[in-house]
């Protein structure tokens, strides 16, 4: 999210290989009670995912309804800095989403009730 500070707490994804979720960037959408996060294929070094190399590829943030197991591709950030995409919310559910998003997405939804809620743009 542009101007937010972000920190990283970037964690393995249960039962894939290469998958990295930011673990403190996952919170709900007061709006929506969507949970948003964000993934990235690859390894993290140093501070956060800024110092991963452009071939491991950009972020990728998700909208996800757990209630009916569905997610939405919101954004694809290639340095770390970026945030979600205009009319985000608008964006088609796909099913599946430890298929999809992957399996962070499935302890996400978990952690829903402990998840911060805030006003997203």
């Amino acid at each position: 999210m542009a101007g937010a500070a972000a920190a990283e707490n970037w964690q393995p994804s249960p039962g894939e290989t290469g998958i990295y979720y930011d673990k403190d960037y996952l919170k709900v959408d007061k709006d929506t009670g969507l949970v948003v996060g964000r993934m990235a294929e690859g390894k993290p070094r140093g501070a956060g995912y800024k110092d991963w190399p452009p071939s491991k590829g950009p972020i990728m943030l998700y909208a996800l309804d757990c209630d009916a197991d569905k997610f939405m591709a919101v954004g694809l950030d290639m340095t770390g800095a970026g945030g979600l995409e205009k009319n985000w919310r608008k964006e088609e559910k796909i099913e599946d989403i430890s298929g999809g998003a992957g399996h962070w997405g499935k302890e996400a939804c978990k952690d829903k009730a402990t998840l911060p809620v805030v006003a997203l743009p």
